[in-house]
């Protein structure tokens, strides 16, 4: 089962690219999601679909990635729908509410954005390795090191909390599985019982959060590792297919910025 933040092995065109393509065009493609008018968004996310697609991307893995994410999506697109200004469809007069066709077209923009910055950062982390990543992040950040930045710590703490985000749902699902193997069943509870236990397994997963930590914190002191600057076994080096990728992305850039301001 894929968890957010995990690499998964394969071979496509995008698992073949330099890491410092792929996370300078995830960064460039979220801002301009978020910049772009609502159609041209939605083109966007139609591309980044078919490209997940493309590369051995299944719509099971997305959803897997988007489900933990679920209950903040309906909360976003209700946010927007319910308290937008215009031609009420639906009233609610005990709560003072109305849903208008405008809410509606708002909150789906809004959550497809939001599917979108999610599919184009599942590309990214599913298709590259904590290495290659720590590589690309370490190049970017090489210029705060004229100002006594600590860039390779901060690259080594972003590589260590991808690699703990999916260590956090393994153990919510080892939790959730002991219990219902214990006869617990979480459904056939009162509203404040869910309430206790969704703050007990809070608790469990945090504690064994801090206890990996330590760890692994223990691990690194043994393997004698000290804050300076250090080597990789990642060579960074430009190839066809990078030249390629960036050729496309620039055409497919400047396509997607005309249909914005034609649909201006």
């Amino acid at each position: 089962m894929y968890h957010t933040g995990s690499f998964i092995k394969g071979q496509s065109l995008i698992y073949n690219l330099d890491p410092r393509i792929k996370l300078a065009a995830t960064i460039c493609l979220s801002v301009f999601i978020l910049w772009v008018k609502p159609l041209t968004a939605f083109v966007i996310g139609i591309a980044l679909f078919c490209a997940a697609l493309a590369n051995g991307i299944h719509l099971r893995t997305i959803g897997q990635a988007l489900k933990p994410l679920l209950f903040f999506i309906v909360l976003i697109f209700l946010a927007h729908a319910l308290f937008n200004e215009g031609e009420a469809l639906v009233r609610i007069p005990r709560l003072g509410l109305s849903l208008s066709y405008t809410g509606l077209q708002q909150g789906f923009f809004v959550v497809w954005r939001f599917l979108c910055l999610i599919v184009a950062a599942i590309l990214l982390t599913l298709t590259t390795t904590p290495s290659q990543m720590i590589a690309a992040i370490k190049h970017f950040l090489r210029p705060l090191k004229i100002l006594h930045v600590p860039v390779d710590d901060i690259a080594v703490m972003i590589m260590l909390a991808l690699r703990l985000m999916p260590i956090l749902f393994t153990e919510k699902e080892r939790i959730e599985t002991a219990q219902k193997a214990r006869g617990y069943n979480l459904r056939q509870s009162g509203f404040i019982m869910r309430i206790k236990a969704f703050l007990s397994l809070v608790m469990i997963v945090l504690s064994g959060v801090f206890r990996r930590a330590d760890e692994l914190a223990l691990a690194m002191e043994g393997r004698n590792y000290r804050r300076q600057e250090r080597t990789s076994l990642v060579e960074l080096r430009l190839t066809s297919p990078d030249y390629f990728a960036l050729t496309f992305l620039g055409i497919f850039s400047v396509i997607f910025i005309a249909l914005n301001y034609y649909f201006s």
